[in-house]
């Protein structure tokens, strides 16, 4: 099957094109139906597709974050449209949660979405340390 950017699904909405890791697995990095935006677990992979600054949790939250505002942007909203975030850790340590709590405060301000924090064993891959999950709305006024 081949898929186009923005492209309507059979059930009325738009995903992105698939490439990389979310071809390989089958899934899409976010889908948009109506206002609502739902976009994947994401971990922190630089542009070679390798892991990004393993070990620092702060700078993987970082990145993370930025690959869901980049798939944002393909739908047409931004971070200011994300209402929740489901994020997933190894590491529950204070440190660890200090790390991921300055690198999402910096990106949502005085206005942070609803979130969850998860300790978990593993992710994709052991230079991983936080996968982030988003969900955002466009308001008719936004």
């Amino acid at each position: 099957m081949t898929c186009r950017p923005a492209a309507p699904n059979r059930h009325g909405g738009t995903r992105l094109q698939r490439r990389g890791g979310e071809d390989r697995v089958g899934y899409r990095r976010a889908v948009k139906e109506g206002p609502h935006i739902w976009v994947s677990g994401t971990v922190a992979v630089g542009e070679d597709g390798q892991p990004f600054a393993p070990g620092d949790m702060e700078a993987q939250t970082r990145r993370c974050l930025e690959i869901i505002e980049a798939a944002l942007k393909k739908l047409g909203a931004d971070m200011r449209h994300v209402r929740r975030t489901r994020v997933f850790v190894t590491d529950m340590s204070a440190e660890a949660q200090a790390a991921f709590a300055r690198a999402h405060s910096a990106v949502f301000g005085d206005c942070p979405p609803a979130s969850a924090l998860y300790g978990i064993s593993a992710l994709a891959g052991p230079d991983f340390l936080v996968e982030v999950e988003a969900d955002a709305y466009l308001a008719a006024d936004a």
